[in-house]
């Protein structure tokens, strides 16, 4: 599984030394937009980019932006349904 997409070049530790992602100028998503975003199909989730990016994060430890990712997909779900209930538990598991 590999996305078209490189790696960050820094993942993002709540009051670690490098700039927060989002809210920093600095940051390495700073004034990135977001489109939105599909729910998963629950029988078809290999094919789904964003999920498919947030399980590559996640097993590159950027932990913190996978956590973004799936929480995404979960808002897209609504935040209910069983593919939303899966999501959260990766969110949890990822923050």
């Amino acid at each position: 599984m590999s996305s078209p997409l490189p790696l960050l070049p820094y993942t993002y530790v709540p009051g670690g030394p490098w700039p927060h992602p989002t809210r920093s100028p600095d940051g390495h998503s700073w004034g990135r937009q977001h489109g939105a975003i599909d729910p998963i199909m629950a029988d078809q989730w290999q094919s789904s980019p964003a999920y498919l990016r947030a399980i590559e994060l996640f097993n590159a430890g950027y932990y913190w932006e996978a956590h973004e990712s799936w929480e995404m997909l979960w808002h897209a779900h609504g935040r209910r349904g069983s593919t939303a209930e899966l999501l959260q538990g990766l969110i949890k598991l990822a923050a």
